[in-house]
């Protein structure tokens, strides 16, 4: 996928990365994300695990060390780097080899960033507000629409419109059918882009944390 902060196509192996993912992409404190960041020099790693008593990864087949990487490496306004190692709850957690090997491999990478003095953490989505992501990346769609970009002359009003039309009790539905009337007769579809736009650039103080459809009331979030 195309990212929106670095402009670059992003790779991800699951749905628990993509949504971390998500919420850098979301985060203001966070300019740019870099995925399956390769853990160099090559030797480093291998040090690392004899000083641990760890085998090192191999490539299958083979003896050959493979080349270790994090998953997410994310810059930050200050400049300062954090480093995202992603996992499914049920991977490290519980009992068994398969665990302990995943545990070993995971000390080898944080070692190798507390080398650095770079933070480092572990995160599932039991971590995370799956919900939130959810949200995003379904709002995410309106941020990537290239058709979506003419019709962007009404941002601006149909913020202002949402926000008048807007009560505790109404659905997604009716007050974007009201203010895509409002402006005109835009569809449906439009309305519902410039909301996922207006959410993604922070214009409309939407709760993510709880689920956003079409046929629920949107909560707003008045700081």
């Amino acid at each position: 996928m195309e990212g929106l902060k670095t402009g670059r196509i992003h790779h991800y192996l699951s749905d628990v990365e993509y949504h971390h993912h998500i919420l850098a992409e979301f985060s203001q404190d966070v300019v740019d994300i870099r995925e399956q960041y390769a853990l160099l020099p090559w030797e480093e790693t291998q040090e690392i695990a004899r000083d641990l008593g760890i085998r090192h990864p191999v490539y299958p087949c083979t003896s050959t060390p493979i080349v270790m990487t994090s998953d997410l490496v994310l810059t930050l306004q200050n400049n300062n780097l954090a480093v995202i190692s992603v996992k499914r709850a049920a991977d490290v957690r519980g009992v068994g080899s398969v665990l302990e090997r995943t545990l070993e491999k995971l000390r080898i990478e944080q070692e190798y960033w507390k080398r650095r003095g770079i933070p480092w953490v572990l995160s599932t989505e039991l971590d995370i507000c799956q919900e939130r992501a959810k949200n995003l990346a379904a709002l995410r769609t309106a941020m990537v629409s290239r058709e979506l970009d003419p019709v962007m002359a009404h941002f601006h009003n149909f913020v202002a419109l949402f926000l008048d039309k807007w009560e505790p009790n109404k659905n997604l539905n009716c007050i974007l059918a009201e203010a895509a009337e409002a402006l005109g007769g835009l569809s449906a579809n439009v309305a519902f882009c410039l909301f996922g736009r207006a959410v993604w650039l922070r214009r409309l103080p939407v709760n993510l944390d709880i689920p956003i459809n079409h046929f629920l009331p949107v909560d707003l979030v008045w700081s």
